[in-house]
């Protein structure tokens, strides 16, 4: 699945747009400065994820650890915009961090008519499980979010059958931590109900349910998917997302500042 990703956000990443003047970030006291690293496991065809977020005033800076590449995402505007810098190729890809989250559901609407998703039958409630373990040294609560919903696929006009998907995410949740927003971790949590996430009633349904239940960012989730064909063939998987550490201080304003010359383009996906 990480590998289909790749593939999918290089061709969303991708857009048209002409050259205009990068933002740039002025030197202050922050009100608010932290770092805190994170780190992805799953099943054994899923690649390992880790990284560094760094946050200064309302800009936040997304460093993926990965070997010859010092490509790097900003996220400007309260989270809402984002940007993903290529220094190699002085470039900018913009768009919004809510489409990014969801590019998945989108990349699959755009293979249609080829193939089509029919979600039905979306059922998404929550738990609260109780106390949960101390992470990072905070008190933590275990909530839980059980999504069920069918997929009828239809590939060039042969019905491919239903399949059956029940996700269940554990978040443990430290009550008025907010680490602010990273559309990166949401993205690969996104993954398991990526079919389902063609459907805009099932996302708006699924964004209201996440409100409402979590108060705060999770330190750890994990997700456990399951789907079941009509012939009885059943796979399941489970990933896992942690915040690894949190240091609050002053982070460096040029980190978050875009070099000039830099080309801003404007990703098909970002409206």
């Amino acid at each position: 699945m990480v590998h289909t990703i790749a593939a999918l956000l290089t061709v969303a990443l991708t857009g048209t747009g002409t050259g205009t003047a990068a933002p740039r970030c002025v030197e202050s006291t922050p009100p608010s400065d932290y770092m805190y690293t994170f780190s992805t496991t799953g099943d054994s065809d899923d690649d390992p994820t880790s990284g560094t977020v760094r946050v200064h005033g309302d800009r936040t800076r997304i460093d993926i650890d990965k070997k010859n590449s010092n490509e790097y995402i900003l996220l400007t505007n309260g989270g809402k915009q984002m940007m993903s810098v290529h220094p190699d190729r002085r470039e900018v890809d913009q768009m919004s961090s809510p489409n990014f989250e969801h590019i998945i559901g989108t990349s699959l609407r755009a293979v249609s008519p080829i193939v089509k998703f029919k979600v039905v039958n979306n059922r998404i409630s929550s738990e609260r499980i109780g106390t949960g373990q101390k992470v990072l040294g905070y008190a933590t609560e275990q909530i839980r979010i059980t999504e069920r919903f069918d997929v009828r696929i239809v590939a060039l006009g042969f019905d491919g059958g239903t399949e059956h998907h029940t996700v269940i995410t554990d978040y443990w949740v430290s009550p008025g931590l907010d680490l602010g927003s990273n559309p990166l971790l949401a993205l690969l949590e996104h993954t398991a109900t990526a079919m389902a996430q063609t459907d805009a009633d099932f996302v708006q349904n699924e964004a209201s349910v996440r409100a409402r239940s979590l108060q705060g960012t999770p330190l750890r989730t994990v997700v456990k998917e399951s789907t079941v064909d009509d012939k009885g063939i059943s796979h399941s998987k489970t990933r896992s997302i942690d915040i690894t550490s949190v240091r609050v201080g002053a982070q460096q304003a040029s980190l978050f500042e875009i070099p000039s010359g830099y080309r801003i383009r404007t990703s098909s996906f970002s409206t």
